[in-house]
């Protein structure tokens, strides 16, 4: 028997160790213990087996945005998933979600297709800046982009989960990945001179309608006035 399927085996056993029956549950528990020893399965690794990731590409720079990072932070919220960034010099920025069953492969399409709507909305509006320099054209476009994230972030709020998953989570992480470290990135200070810049950003991020789907596990419908 391979690890993956001792781990299995495993987890079949924790399983029947909650029967009422007391006998069965002792039983399967001792199973499970001598399938870990024999293996050299570790507790972290039993959490971690139900859980699954989904990669997408966040970013060509090393250091994404601000509004991208909080937007991904937004999206794993609501499908119950941890987000990490993925950063290697000379390679394409990755946003990994992780979480249980289809959760992070819808947190991954969800945030693809809101990121792909916020690129377009904050290009847009930076287009009719007019004669301003480059740096204070992004950093315009940066106060649009948070504006709009803090409205469309109630609305993907609407299909969060609960949090029972976080340990399982954790210890995936801890057996894939080892330590990993928050990622600081500040907000742009919005200035007095912003008003435009914020007022644009809610009023495109008002025009976005997130839709639960119908059937269970289906991918959220997203809606653009503008589209």
């Amino acid at each position: 028997m391979d690890r993956s399927r001792a781990v299995e085996k495993i987890c079949k056993c924790l399983r029947l160790a909650e029967s009422c029956n007391a006998n069965e549950a002792a039983a399967a528990l001792r199973q499970a213990q001598r399938l870990m020893r024999k293996y050299g399965i570790t507790e972290d690794l039993v959490r971690a087996a139900p859980v699954a990731e989904s990669a997408v590409a966040a970013s060509e720079r090393y250091t994404p945005p601000f509004w991208l990072l909080a937007l991904a932070e937004v999206v794993a919220n609501a499908f119950a998933c941890r987000v990490f960034v993925a950063r290697a010099f000379g390679r394409r920025t990755e946003l990994r979600f992780i979480g249980l069953g289809a959760g992070p492969e819808i947190a991954g399409y969800t945030f693809e297709v809101l990121h792909r709507h916020l690129r377009r909305a904050r290009r847009r509006f930076m287009e009719k800046l007019g004669e301003v320099d480059e740096q204070e054209r992004v950093r315009r476009g940066n106060v649009f982009a948070q504006a709009w994230l803090f409205r469309v972030a109630r609305q993907v709020a609407r299909f969060a989960g609960d949090d029972e998953a976080r340990q399982a989570i954790d210890s995936y992480i801890k057996v894939h990945y080892g330590e990993v470290r928050d990622l600081r990135h500040d907000p742009d200070e919005p200035a007095r001179t912003d008003m435009d810049a914020i007022q644009s950003g809610l009023r495109a991020a008002a025009r976005v309608r997130l839709y639960r789907p119908m059937r269970l596990g289906g991918m959220p419908a997203l809606a653009d006035e503008t589209a």
